[in-house]
């Protein structure tokens, strides 16, 4: 399969790149808001998801700027939620970001990971899977030492990382057959 320009301008185009700058933004707003309200923790908080976005948009990489986009998008969506108090108020908030959040997140690092070898890509969805698990794992730990969480709260958090990161991988094998068919 020879790949077109059509198949890597889909993935690549400076458009995501745009919508990235543009998501970097809101949670920059955010922030200044944050601070005006004098709001400290959630400002360094809101410093981070900004750094982060800003490395996802600008850091030269391998990732096709679609990815990237989806990166942003998860920052925007968890700075959001500590912003307005989604994950306090809106009772499946929490869930849809660990789902998103896995998707995105395992949607990259498993581009990466399986760029290089084509072989990598038979395994990508389980393996992607399993990064989720093990990062929602982390993740899970590092609430628990910030406050008590329910039994319910962290399973269901568990199965939305896993279900994230598998169709992460999904996406990334996807998206890897337009842009690097070869292994490229």
């Amino acid at each position: 399969m020879t790949r077109t320009r059509s198949d890597t301008a889909r993935f690549d185009a400076p458009l995501w790149r745009g919508f990235a700058c543009t998501g970097v933004l809101l949670i920059a707003a955010q922030l200044v808001l944050a601070w005006h309200a004098q709001r400290m923790l959630m400002v360094t908080g809101l410093a981070v998801f900004v750094l982060a976005g800003l490395a996802a948009a600008w850091v030269p990489s391998r990732l096709p700027s679609l990815l990237r986009l989806l990166l942003v998008l998860a920052a925007l969506l968890n700075a959001a939620g500590g912003f307005f108090r989604w994950f306090d108020n809106v009772p499946w908030f929490d869930e849809l970001a660990h789902g998103y959040t896995g998707f995105a997140g395992l949607a990259a690092i498993g581009f990466l990971y399986a760029r290089v070898d084509v072989l990598r890509r038979d395994s990508l969805v389980g393996w992607c899977a399993a990064m989720g698990l093990a990062l929602g794992v982390g993740w899970e730990v590092l609430e628990g030492m910030a406050g008590p969480l329910g039994l319910v709260d962290t399973l269901s958090d568990l199965v939305m990382d896993v279900l994230g990161a598998a169709l992460g991988g999904a996406f990334a094998r996807h998206v890897l057959q337009a842009v690097a068919p070869d292994g490229a």
